[in-house]
Order: C-alpha cells, then sequence, then structure tokens
C-alpha cells in the first residue's frame, strides 16, 4: 500500500493527473474490499481518507502542476500541499508523527 502511495505522490509530482486517478481508484478497491472482509475500523477510516483524497485531486486537477518539468526548467517549486495530502493518508495506516523528509 506505501508503494501505491508513492507511486500516487510521483505521479501527481509530474502532473500526471489521469494516471493518479486511476492508482487512487485502484487503491480505493483494495481497501474497500480489505474493509469488508476483515471489519478493521481502522481499514475503513484509511478507505475514507484515500477517497477524500481521490476526490480532492479529482475536483482540482486543472491546478496539478508538472513539478518534474518546472525542475527541470530551473524554476522554484512547492509541493507542500501534495506532501502534506500524501502524510496525512500515510500517517492514518502507520500512526506516524513527522512530516516526509
Amino acid at each position: 500500500m506505501l508503494k501505491d502511495l508513492e507511486r500516487i505522490k510521483w505521479y501527481l509530482w509530474h502532473g500526471n493527473v489521469f494516471q493518479a486517478l486511476n492508482e487512487l481508484q485502484s487503491l480505493e478497491m483494495d481497501l474497500d474490499a480489505a474493509a469488508f472482509e476483515s471489519k478493521d475500523e481502522s481499514a475503513r477510516k484509511l478507505l475514507k481518507s484515500v477517497e477524500d483524497l481521490h476526490t480532492y485531486v479529482e475536483r482540482n486537477r486543472e491546478f496539478v502542476p508538472n513539478y518534474g518539468e518546472r525542475y527541470r526548467n530551473g524554476e522554484k517549486i512547492a509541493s507542500g500541499f501534495v506532501e502534506s495530502a500524501i502524510n496525512q493518508v500515510v500517517s492514518k495506516r502507520m500512526v506516524k508523527k513527522q512530516q516526509m523528509g
């Protein structure tokens, strides 16, 4: 699951919103099945967080820049909002208490 989240982050970083949304949808289906089978409340909460991230990305797809391209062109970049969203999802699963480095 963490590899999936890293892949989603990479797609968003490089402006590939279409693929990020596909990966998010796939992750949602996997989490939905896991939550249904285990009846675990933490799995249900994680699913809700991933659904929220999916909704956010879908609604803001036009505004997601290609940070990889900006970086290669020497432009200034700020990815705090993307990392924050990913960190929130990861922290729900891993009880993580610090930002990604």
